[in-house]
């Protein structure tokens, strides 16, 4: 059965597609993701669902991780990732490393949200715009399979939204964990898609 997509009531989340965790000059280049972004080719997947989601009228959404210089967001308890997040200096407001790779910019009419956690509602006003606009089934993409999409997941399926994970254009830090997240985890929280699948539906809007 080919998937329906309500275009007025749908938003692509693109989640920390950021060149400081994308890029290989990026400050978590060390973790493997950027390897694994070239391996699977997703700044091409990314652009191309973007493109398709701006053509058919459906909502984009950018949830950039950004910290102010000496991140006083995070304070000396936080949880090791983010804390490592403040040790390396990464996604520092201002910098090429906080911004999106120039493959995957946002444009004029994309929404772009900064969040300071794992989680794209954590301590941002996303639901408060997803009900301001009616929008109620949410596409993720981004990085990485095993955090912000895991968190974003299941915080939204919490809150009542429908959720589609578009698993050929998420990764994590290797394939194993990419893969673990996608077979035994995600399912529980929404739909399993590709990214063709949508790009299809979106083109017959």
């Amino acid at each position: 059965m080919k998937p329906q997509i309500d275009v007025s009531k749908s938003a692509l989340l693109l989640l920390h597609c950021q060149n400081d965790i994308a890029q290989p000059e990026g400050k978590f280049a060390f973790s493997g993701v950027p390897a694994q972004v070239a391996k699977h080719n997703l700044l091409p997947k990314w652009a191309a669902v973007l493109k398709a989601s701006r053509a058919a009228g459906m909502r984009v959404i950018y949830i950039n991780n950004v910290l102010r210089s000496g991140c006083p967001e995070l304070g000396d308890k936080t949880f090791p990732l983010m804390r490592g997040t403040k040790e390396y200096g990464a996604f520092v407001k201002g910098t090429w490393g906080a911004e999106n790779p120039d493959e995957i910019k946002p444009l004029p009419g994309d929404l772009i949200i900064e969040n300071y956690n794992t989680s794209a509602f954590s301590y941002t006003n996303l639901d408060q715009i997803l009900r301001a606009n009616g929008i109620k089934h949410l596409f993720l993409a981004g990085l990485a399979t095993t955090f912000v999409v895991d968190s974003t997941a299941r915080y939204g399926a919490e809150l009542g939204y429908d959720i589609t994970i578009l698993e050929d254009c998420c990764t994590s830090f290797t394939d194993e964990m990419h893969d673990f997240e996608i077979a035994n985890v995600l399912p529980h929280f929404g739909t399993v898609s590709k990214s063709s699948d949508i790009i299809a539906a979106l083109s017959r809007q």
